[in-house]
């Protein structure tokens, strides 16, 4: 996407149409059975516009989702910078807000990925930023690998999983609870449950 595009506000709606067009035929009759011209139909516009900007509908489901996810990553490093990396029990850090505060926006386009069997990769797409998201958290609250009494790949697995778990929880549920309250139980749940099993020495600030 160029940087024109970007800026463009007729581009940006052009392409919100089609994506939004694109997930309510996801979650109607499967990725699989979608066609650009059901697509353009739903969008109600035409295919050559369609073919402006994407060569076919994996091509829209890329761009779609590469874009969210990286407005996800985004988000979540400016705050996990601007919080200094500290973790406290008693309010959540930025970063986690952040995380369920960027999917809440996008929670209809979420709930139907995550929960469309066909389409793994989204859900490892998801998966990864939840991973580095972890990695950093974990390096700040014990950076030698010595201290664990796991390995820290495997623990990082472990909370990327849980943590996926729980927001595929939140949104089929309706996201009941606001961001948070989710970033909050899950920092609670994870710094003096799991966390404690792992890491041997923690930092004082905690």
């Amino acid at each position: 996407m160029s940087k024109k595009e970007k800026v463009d506000p007729r581009v940006v709606r052009t392409k919100r149409m089609l994506t939004d067009a694109l997930i309510s035929l996801i979650e109607e009759q499967g990725f699989e059975k979608v066609t650009v011209q059901a697509i353009t139909k739903k969008a109600m516009l035409n295919r050559a516009t369609f073919y402006l900007h994407f060569t076919d509908k994996y091509d829209l489901l890329e761009q779609s989702t590469d874009d969210m996810i990286d407005e996800l990553k985004e988000a979540m490093k400016t705050s996990f910078v601007a919080s200094k990396g500290t973790y406290d029990t008693e309010s959540p850090n930025e970063s986690f807000i952040q995380l369920f505060a960027q999917i809440g926006t996008y929670d209809y386009i979420y709930r139907v990925l995550l929960s469309e069997s066909t389409m793994p990769h989204f859900r490892d797409k998801l998966t990864a930023v939840l991973s580095e998201f972890i990695a950093d958290g974990m390096t700040v609250m014990q950076p030698d690998d010595d201290l664990l009494t796991i390995p820290r790949e495997m623990a990082i697995r472990f909370y990327a999983s849980a943590f996926l778990g729980v927001i595929i929880w939140w949104l089929k549920n309706d996201c009941p609870y606001t961001a948070k309250y989710m970033a909050a139980q899950l920092m609670k749940v994870t710094i003096q449950g799991p966390y404690k099993q792992v890491v041997i020495e923690q930092k004082s600030s905690l």
